[in-house]
């Protein structure tokens, strides 16, 4: 059975956010559900068709198969790296997810 792939994120992050509006120019909703995990989300959460869920990295991996057209972001980057520059970015906006959530309560993402 196929599902339509699940994208879940906490909407209270700015940065979160910003991720979400980027990847929305590559992979509309009519393609995957976009769904707030709330403040409580640890960390970005993907589920694929088949209904298996990846976390973090590891979802930034899944997605770049599911949705090749996502590793147009790292235009400048040789093919054989633009998944690894996607994983580079999500982890350096880890980093800024964590400071957020230190400074704003209820931005826990990332943690």
């Amino acid at each position: 059975m196929t599902l339509k792939p699940k994208i879940y994120y906490d909407a209270s992050c700015p940065v979160c956010s910003s991720y979400i509006r980027l990847i929305k120019k590559k992979v509309t909703e009519d393609m995957v559900d976009y769904l707030d995990a709330g403040s409580d989300a640890k960390d970005f959460k993907y589920t694929d068709a088949n209904g298996s869920t990846y976390t973090g990295t590891m979802a930034i991996d899944r997605m770049s198969k599911d949705f090749p057209a996502i590793l147009d972001f790292m235009w400048v980057l040789p093919p054989s790296l633009k998944t690894k520059g996607l994983k580079a970015v999500y982890k350096a906006s880890s980093v800024v997810r964590r400071t957020i959530a230190k400074v704003k309560k209820g931005c826990n993402c990332g943690h």
